[in-house]
């Protein structure tokens, strides 16, 4: 199996989303294909459930790549709402209403 993510990597001062589209495109194409993959199989299993769960994960792949193009025209309020919410400066989304919660928040690669 291939390592993925298997660094160790810097991040550089001038690193965005954007440098990185075409290798974020690759990702989303890969998984929207096992996704478009997995509904025909649960079409010819007549597995409603399963189809739906994987048209969901097609519509999460494509919308990561929507949100990279700044294609706001095909957003939702709701994600429109929710990718206003992110913190650029952090690695990690903070969900809203998490500070209700009783519980440390950490950073990915702090280790805790």
């Amino acid at each position: 199996m291939t390592p993925f993510g298997g660094g160790p990597y810097t991040r550089g001062p001038d690193c965005a989303l954007p440098a990185h589209y075409a290798e974020l495109q690759a990702l989303c194409d890969a998984l929207s294909h096992a996704a478009q993959l997995e509904m025909a199989d649960a079409v010819q299993r007549a597995d409603e459930l399963g189809r739906e769960r994987a048209y969901g994960k097609w519509l999460g792949a494509r919308g990561i790549l929507r949100a990279i193009e700044g294609r706001t025209d095909e957003w939702t309020s709701t994600e429109q709402q929710m990718l206003e919410c992110i913190d650029w400066s952090r690695p990690q989304f903070r969900f809203p209403g998490l500070e209700g919660f009783d519980v440390a928040l950490t950073e990915p690669g702090t280790g805790h």
